[in-house]
C-alpha cells in the first residue's frame, strides 16, 4: 500500500439556520468529497431545493460551490492488496468483477447497422450506412398540427 495525492470535488454549502421560533440564525459551512464533479453538482442542486422548502434555512448560493481539489489517500497495488487490507473491515464493501451491462440502445444500434447495407451499395438510398452511420430516409413532408393555448 502506498499514498498518493487523488482528485476528488469538495461540495461546500454556506448556510444559515434559525432555531425553531427565533429570527437570528447561525451560519454555517459543511464540505462533503465527491469523487466525481457530476456528483458533487448534481449534490449542490438537490440540497439547495430542499433548503428553498424549509422556512428557517437560508442558502448562500454565493458561497456554495463544487470545487476540485486534492486529497491524500491510500492506494492499493490490486484488488488482491485491497481485499487482504481492507477485507476483514466491517464497513468496507468492495467492488464485484461483474462484466459491464451492455447498452440495449447500443446492442440494438449495432444489430441494425449490421442487417443494413452501405450507401455504396444501395446507391445512396436510404435507409443505408456510412460506417457506424445510419441515413435515414428524409421525413414524409405531411399536415403539420398548431396547437394554441386559449387565455
Amino acid at each position: 500500500m502506498e499514498t498518493a495525492w487523488i482528485k476528488v470535488f469538495v461540495l461546500s454549502l454556506t448556510q444559515c439556520i434559525a432555531p425553531a421560533g427565533k429570527i437570528i440564525c447561525q451560519e454555517e459551512t459543511v464540505e462533503y468529497q465527491f469523487a466525481n464533479e457530476d456528483d458533487c453538482a448534481s449534490a449542490l442542486v438537490q440540497m439547495m431545493d430542499m433548503a428553498s422548502h424549509v422556512d428557517n434555512v437560508l442558502i448562500d448560493r454565493q458561497e456554495s460551490d463544487c470545487r476540485p481539489a486534492v486529497k491524500e489517500s491510500s492506494v492499493f497495488a490490486s484488488d488482491v492488496d485491497a481485499q487482504s487490507s481492507l477485507g476483514s473491515s466491517a464497513n468496507v464493501v468492495l467492488p464485484r468483477d461483474e462484466p459491464p451491462r451492455a447498452d440495449d440502445l447500443q446492442v440494438a444500434h449495432n444489430e441494425r447497422l449490421e442487417n443494413t447495407k452501405t450507401c455504396d451499395e444501395t446507391s445512396g438510398v436510404a435507409p443505408c450506412r456510412i460506417g457506424a452511420i445510419i441515413v435515414e430516409p428524409a421525413a414524409e413532408a405531411g399536415r403539420l398540427n398548431v396547437w394554441k393555448q386559449q387565455k
